[in-house]
């Protein structure tokens, strides 16, 4: 049985939260705002900075409309993960892979322990289009996760999920019922570290995140075209260009339209909602509704 959830997606500048609700047997959209941060959120804060400024954030929230549910999940922006790719053995049992991740994460980030994380994995060889045995790192410090949870506890919130960006938004893949091998590109754009993501259905093979550095994304965007070169993929094999983030203009996804030259959807993350007359005049309903594909999309996980 569905409970009622809520995601909150934590960007450097503003708190996002979704809040969706089951009643009357169907799924009811029964919140939507943001609110920006008294300072930026970086990942390298200490934990009372950390919390208060989400919890100055919440209680903003909170005061227009308060949560109905209790159970919350978070979203986090690129930059509070290390992300890379490896090689692995298909032949190590689960606790041996996770600390082959971790000495691969102790090498590249050496500055880092690598025993404070929590490491997911993807392995891009469970699609048709990568057969090598390498995997998708996305490893977290648990002193962030730690924070989250802290903050919780202290609201009488339960805790669900705490996943990525991207990755959360890309749970809109499952929703659109992809087909099986379709082939697709997912571009989420971010106040600074934005990310493109390649699929076969609804399993990743390849994730970059752009270097923000570059001042012309285009230019990040032609290097993963010639990468996708390498596992003999082209753009013509892309069935479509799936499209999410923060205050993205009409003539920057007119230029993408143009350089990919391929089926472009911006992805509206409530259309499948139902909605009660009261939050039919939310303006972020109405104008700035791609911007909360990942809070949306960490709120449907266990739809």
């Amino acid at each position: 049985m569905f409970n009622n959830h809520a995601g909150i997606n934590l960007t450097e500048s503003k708190l996002q939260i979704v809040e969706i609700c089951y009643k009357n047997d169907s799924f009811y959209l029964e919140n939507v705002d943001q609110v920006v941060h008294s300072e930026p959120l970086i990942p390298d804060m200490a934990e009372d900075d950390f919390i208060k400024i989400i919890q100055d954030s919440f209680n903003k929230v909170q005061n227009k409309k308060p949560l109905i549910t209790s159970k919350i999940s978070f979203v986090l922006p690129n930059n509070f993960f290390k992300i890379f790719e490896v090689p692995y053995e298909d032949s190590l049992v689960k606790k041996d892979l996770n600390e082959h991740f971790r000495w691969e994460l102790s090498i590249l980030y050496p500055n880092y322990n690598k025993t404070n994380f929590y490491i997911q994995h993807i392995e891009v060889d469970k699609s048709n289009v990568r057969q090598e045995k390498k995997a998708i790192i996305l490893a977290i410090e648990k002193n962030c996760v730690s924070y989250i949870n802290k903050f919780c506890q202290r609201n009488n919130l339960e805790l669900k999920y705490i996943d990525n960006v991207h990755l959360a938004s890309n749970a809109f893949l499952y929703l659109n019922k992809n087909q099986p091998h379709e082939i697709s590109l997912s571009i989420y754009i971010d106040q600074k570290y934005s990310s493109i993501s390649a699929m076969d259905g609804v399993s990743p093979f390849y994730f970059k995140v752009l270097n923000p550095s570059v001042s012309n994304i285009f230019d990040e965007l032609t290097g993963t075209v010639d990468k996708l070169n390498e596992f003999n993929i082209t753009l013509k094999d892309f069935q479509q260009v799936l499209l999410y983030g923060q205050d993205i203009t009409d003539n920057f996804e007119s230029k993408l339209k143009k350089f990919f030259g391929l089926p472009l959807k911006k992805i509206n993350p409530f259309e499948r909602l139902k909605k009660e007359e009261t939050i039919l005049t939310n303006p972020y309903l109405r104008v700035k509704s791609n911007s909360f594909t990942a809070a949306a999309g960490i709120a449907i996980r266990i739809i």
